[in-house]
């Protein structure tokens, strides 16, 4: 959910001053997940991946990769030309082990 900072404008999207927190608990634990976020993303804060990892602190250990990127922004996973080596190439392998 997007904060739109203003509470107005929260109010009238979301019914309240904030937006909701997502639902963390419907991800079931046993879930493959391969995370990845960069260093300079300015739309995925570390604070915001950190709230969202901690959501995961009982998903399997094995079912779980976190890679951070410490060179990477938001679009960097689109346009970067070494992200097939630095980011595709393990998530495909993750998924294949899986």
């Amino acid at each position: 959910m997007v904060d739109y900072v203003d509470v107005v404008e929260n109010m009238k999207r979301y019914g309240q001053p904030t937006p909701p927190a997502y639902n963390m608990t419907g991800i079931p634990n046993d879930l493959p997940l391969f995370v990845s976020y960069g260093g300079e993303d300015a739309l995925a804060d570390d604070d915001d991946v950190n709230l969202f990892l901690g959501s995961l602190n009982d998903h399997d250990g094995d079912k779980l990769v976190v890679q951070y990127r410490n060179d990477y922004a938001h679009a960097d996973y689109v346009m970067a030309k070494n992200a097939k080596q630095d980011v595709y190439d393990p998530l495909i392998a993750f998924f294949r082990l899986h």
